[in-house]
């Protein structure tokens, strides 16, 4: 009997714990966070920018389901911190996020009352910046839902959900997570004035300054483009001014084709400049070898020194190259036939002397 009493008291013991921490967490559950709104932007290598990205959330009547109760839009003036993006590059400053506040708060202590809360966020058009390229904003709207409920010490979020698109009642499938914004950042070279220039230079004793060396150009066209553009037709865009060069043969690039070739001939100080290169583009850039010279290319990607004639990056800084070609000087070995003269009349000078001696050899005899 003392044994089921015990027993008794022990699970009565179990369910007062039980109930007391599950008030805990009942109460605990009725905090939501606030969600916060996520940028994203999208740069080539080779291309900087800073901008600000602004937001517009606009209270919106969606259906409860019950009747025709709608959910409320008296709430508190709601806003989204901007997000500042300061030299923002494809591995660096290019995310952040932006604070979704509710009369100044990133709490329901703003709110006249409980109930269900919708609102339609938008991100606004782009100004460029810093930028001198071309943004591609993201026109995705999101529906965010909140349940505000009279909590121990006042108004609190018990819950948000986030619909992608325009919501029209709180009942929704199409669901998501985060609020994410995810922006593009384009810009060639005609627009930073970073054109690409590849220059023949000879030298050697021997060298021919007036000879015709062949140069074959690959591009290969980089991940983010133009809004409406493909790859092909970016690369087609490339266009080639001679500075000496001659025969300069394009290669349009076909659809669905990500590279281009181009081939040109050069002599020594000669060269091309190739314009309206989308930033992140890189090149390849070969010589057909010609006998007796040496081959030696330097180059500046984007700003920094490089000896690789593949995969270079075409980007906002300076963009050039210089193969110099070098002749190995030949030093004839053997006769010189411009001094046979003076050499036949040192033989004969020395057959005269011979000739002499032995005649003299005779008489002495």
């Amino acid at each position: 009997m003392r044994k089921n009493r015990g027993f008794v008291a022990l699970a009565s013991a179990i369910a007062l714990v039980a109930a007391l921490f599950g008030g805990v967490s009942t109460a605990l559950a009725k905090t939501a966070a606030v969600p916060q709104v996520n940028k994203q932007l999208e740069l080539n290598p080779g291309s900087t920018v800073t901008a600000t990205f602004t937001y517009t959330i606009t209270p919106t009547e969606l259906s409860t389901g019950t009747g025709s109760e709608k959910t409320y839009t008296d709430g508190p003036a709601a806003t989204i911190d901007d997000i500042a993006l300061n030299n923002a590059s494809s591995d660096a400053n290019n995310n952040g996020t932006g604070a979704i506040k509710f009369g100044g708060e990133t709490d329901a202590s703003a709110f006249a009352h409980a109930g269900v809360y919708a609102w339609t966020i938008r991100e606004n058009a782009t100004a460029n910046g810093s930028g001198i390229g071309a943004f591609q904003d993201d026109a995705q709207a999101y529906t965010l839902i909140a349940t505000v409920v009279n909590g121990d010490n006042g108004l609190e979020f018990s819950s948000f959900e986030i619909v992608r698109g325009e919501a029209t009642s709180v009942t929704n499938t199409n669901k998501t997570d985060k609020i994410a914004f995810d922006n593009k950042y384009t810009e060639t070279t005609l627009e930073n004035g970073a054109d690409l220039t590849i220059t023949k230079v000879v030298a050697g004793n021997q060298g021919d300054k007036s000879k015709q060396f062949e140069f074959t150009v690959t591009f290969a066209a980089p991940s983010v483009l133009p809004k409406g553009q493909t790859a092909a037709q970016t690369l087609n865009a490339i266009t080639a001014t001679a500075n000496g060069a001659t025969d300069i043969q394009f290669a349009d690039a076909a659809d669905g084709a990500t590279t281009r070739t181009i081939t040109f001939k050069a002599a020594d100080a000669k060269g091309v400049t190739f314009s309206n290169v989308l930033v992140g583009t890189t090149y390849s850039v070969q010589e057909a070898a010609v006998d007796g010279y040496k081959q030696s290319w330097t180059a500046t990607s984007n700003g920094v020194e490089s000896a690789s004639q593949a995969s270079l990056l075409i980007g906002e800084n300076a963009n050039n190259g210089t193969m110099t070609n070098t002749h190995e000087d030949v030093t004839p070995t053997g006769l010189i036939i411009n001094n046979m003269p003076f050499i036949m009349l040192g033989c004969v000078a020395v057959a005269g002397v011979a000739a002499y001696g032995a005649a003299k050899r005779k008489l002495e005899k």
